[in-house]
């Protein structure tokens, strides 16, 4: 396992180096956008590019099986070297709209890419941990993005493009040192195009195969769309707060910490979820996510990290219980595609609404009542799972707990 680990090294770094420069100019986009641009109509573009993103995802999937992972993944970071190119010039509305439209199509193919890469690559005894290197290199990609955030944020728009730039530069020239792709992974079958098995299922195998996992299934569908506006509006507003904060080094790594908690408390919620009463788990952990989200905003100070802490710590608790909920009641594993690939595509859905509503909001209420706003739906989420849980018989232990999808604390 050691010497197949050093051989993915130059990937590895790729994916530390890519989530840099990626968090870094979705960072920017509020703080520059605001420049020269109303809040509301940022905010569309930034939900608009999500959209974007949402329906390339089926023509990416076709894309990458016929011509190679690793040479597409080329492709997508040579054209997210514009959207750092585009800043280095005068900044203006022109410059700002091609630096978003590169990025958007930048981003394209790097989740499915990744995905289908490290699929195929892993060996078959350890597929789980190339999962669970690749969440934390990416992770550590974004907290270190979030590190430097109150810094760049001081710099001018040319010299945040050049370190946008140099950071996709670097990471394309580490592909040229990946190991080459040698198999699809979908013809070993471990990768599900999800969201292309959606759009060629008809919604009436949809829906019953959702009814049949209820309440979890619908929970999931439910907070996964209202978490992902949440962390949308979360990435929205605080970078514009850091601009005037004078405590932008701790907000900066305030956006880090999302992922953080998730890489100390994972594994430990994972064993909890696997001999606790998963009801009592989702009470908990949406409570905790939705109240600890409410304090969020109005505490841009040491408080912050804290509460965002405590904030994911309910979220992922909720989550892997749901996951692990779904699981016993799928007794037939028949739609996993299906299920997975719809409550990924609600999540898809709040990564576009979120920015879109802090757009609205931030210039009529503030950023501090924007974000309890977003927090009071996932308040909304916790008082919904009240009334479905009473038409559901008591769960008890599951001693079976599957591998969740990693679900990310920001957008790329």
């Amino acid at each position: 396992m050691k010497s197949i680990f050093r051989k993915f090294i130059p990937f590895w770094m790729f994916l530390v180096l890519y989530k840099i420069g990626g968090a870094l100019h979705y960072s920017l986009i509020s703080p520059l956008g605001a420049k020269i641009l109303p809040l509301w109509i940022v905010g569309i573009l930034m939900g608009g590019g999500s959209i974007i993103q949402l329906l390339c995802d089926v023509p990416a999937g076709h894309l990458l099986d016929r011509f190679g992972y690793l040479k597409l993944l080329k492709i997508t970071t040579f054209i997210f070297l514009f959207a750092g190119i585009a800043l280095i010039f005068n900044f203006s509305l022109v410059t700002f709209i091609i630096s978003l439209t590169a990025a958007t199509f930048g981003w394209v193919f790097f989740g499915p890419g990744v995905n289908a890469y490290i699929l195929s690559q892993a060996p078959k005894d350890h597929a789980g941990k190339f999962i669970s290197l690749r969440d934390i290199f990416g992770s550590i990609g974004v907290f270190l993005s979030s590190a430097l955030l109150g810094f760049i944020l001081a710099l001018s728009p040319t010299s945040m493009g050049w370190i946008i730039l140099i950071m996709m530069l670097i990471a394309l020239g580490t592909l040229f040192f990946s190991p080459q792709d040698t198999i699809s992974a979908h013809a070993e079958q471990k990768l599900s195009t999800q969201h292309h098995h959606i759009r060629r299922n008809y919604i009436h195998q949809l829906l019953p195969a959702l009814k049949k996992l209820n309440p979890a299934s619908s929970m999931l569908l439910l907070t996964g769309l209202t978490s992902s506006i949440f962390y949308g509006v979360i990435w929205f507003v605080v970078p514009l707060v850091i601009i005037e904060s004078a405590n932008s080094g701790i907000l900066s790594i305030g956006l880090g910490i999302f992922d953080l908690a998730v890489v100390v408390f994972g594994f430990l919620l994972g064993k909890v979820a696997d001999k606790s009463n998963k009801r009592a788990l989702v009470f908990f952990g949406l409570l905790l996510f939705s109240l600890s989200g409410m304090f969020l905003g109005f505490n841009f100070n040491l408080l912050f990290l804290l509460f965002g802490f405590l904030a994911t710590t309910g979220d992922e608790m909720a989550s892997l219980s749901l996951w692990s909920w779904l699981h016993d009641l799928d007794k037939e594993h028949a739609h996993d595609g299906l299920v997975s690939g719809i409550i990924n595509l609600f999540q898809d859905l709040g990564w576009a609404i979120g920015p879109m509503v802090a757009g609205f909001l931030f210039t009529l209420i503030g950023p501090s009542w924007t974000i309890m706003s977003a927090a009071l739906l996932l308040f909304v989420t916790w008082i919904i799972y009240q009334f479905l849980i009473r038409h559901h018989r008591p769960l008890g232990s599951i001693f079976d707990v599957p591998q969740k999808p990693h679900r990310a604390r920001h957008r790329i």
